[in-house]
């Protein structure tokens, strides 16, 4: 076998490593976003004042491939949706498979990354997999082990983020974690925005958003720095375009943006369409306004944004990970 592609750097990173560290760091903040959704739907779910305004459905939309009738069968059932989503095996995107997914990256490039930050994967794999996840879930403990979930993911990246050296494997991790960060926070707002049927001036409550925000944890920064003006547009403004607010589209897309800038290649032509892709996305929302976002259409401009950030994605994939 051929490797097509060499990183020229320090540790001189084949290919397949750097993909399998870029996919590793994916699948987990995949995994951490869909673990969080869930946590809020089914606390919101407790709340039967609530429950006309919220099922399972958007859920369903962003993070499974059902089909319509299959998501309508299942999205007013708590259990059956939580089965389908953490542990079922059929399921291509459930958490047990994408823990599983991650975990294989991680043991194949083990001697690229430290010991402890693959007995974090390891822990989260064992976790997800065992027996006694299931019979929690199906004995009421629903809550309990969504939670655990999430602190496993919380617990690789706080590892990961002190034992890690930073070199081109910690640029092409962090790389996977803020495409899939970028892309998810825009399904979100898009399905959330779906349900108003993207009217950026309909004036909605602050209780109407509290789900959205609660899902990319961003509730308690809402209410600390927005305190004027319509609860809709500073919703998303802040989702879209806050660059303190590390769940932002803008913020991940700028994060990429600034590791694109460290990566050194054989190729410096790849290297700037690559940036030059990535700068076109950042530059596209950083100069964005409420006003031009209403004049292009809220979905479209999601829509744009979820394109191109899979359209760098791919371009890196051929620039950085193609061998044969």
């Amino acid at each position: 076998m051929v490797l097509k592609v060499l990183i020229q750097k320090n540790d001189n990173m084949l290919s397949r490593i750097a993909e399998s560290l870029f996919w590793m760091n994916r699948y987990v903040e995949r995994a951490e976003g869909i673990m969080r959704m869930l946590q809020i739907n089914f606390v919101t779910s407790l709340d039967k004042n609530e429950t006309e305004h919220y099922n399972w459905q958007p859920v369903l939309q962003i993070f499974t491939y059902l089909d319509d009738a299959s998501i309508e069968k299942i999205k007013d059932d708590t259990q059956a949706t939580l089965r389908y989503i953490i542990t079922d095996k059929s399921n291509d995107n459930s958490i047990r498979s994408i823990i599983t997914k991650a975990r294989e990256n991680a043991r194949g490039v083990q001697d690229h990354i430290t010991k402890e930050t693959w007995e974090s994967i390891n822990e989260y794999y064992q976790k997800v997999n065992s027996k006694h996840m299931e019979q929690l879930l199906d004995s009421g403990e629903q809550l309990y082990v969504i939670n655990t979930l999430i602190e496993h993911s919380l617990y690789f990246y706080g590892v990961a983020e002190v034992t890690m050296p930073r070199g081109e494997g910690w640029n092409f991790m962090n790389m996977g974690k803020f495409i899939e960060r970028g892309v998810q926070t825009a399904a979100i707002l898009d399905i959330k925005f779906s349900d108003i049927d993207y009217d950026i001036n309909n004036p909605m409550d602050i209780p109407y958003w509290k789900n959205l925000l609660l899902s990319v944890s961003g509730f308690e920064y809402y209410m600390k720095s927005y305190h004027t003006g319509l609860q809709t547009q500073n919703v998303l403004d802040m989702i879209i375009m806050n660059t303190n607010f590390p769940r932002s589209i803008l913020y991940s897309v700028k994060k990429v943006s600034h590791i694109m800038d460290k990566i050194v290649h054989d190729s410096p032509e790849a290297d700037q369409d690559l940036q030059k892709t990535i700068g076109r996305l950042r530059s596209k929302i950083e100069y964005s306004d409420l006003q031009t976002i209403s004049r292009i259409g809220l979905h479209d401009y999601l829509e744009e944004i979820i394109t191109d950030i899979y359209a760098f994605s791919d371009k890196l994939s051929k620039v950085y990970f193609a061998y044969y």
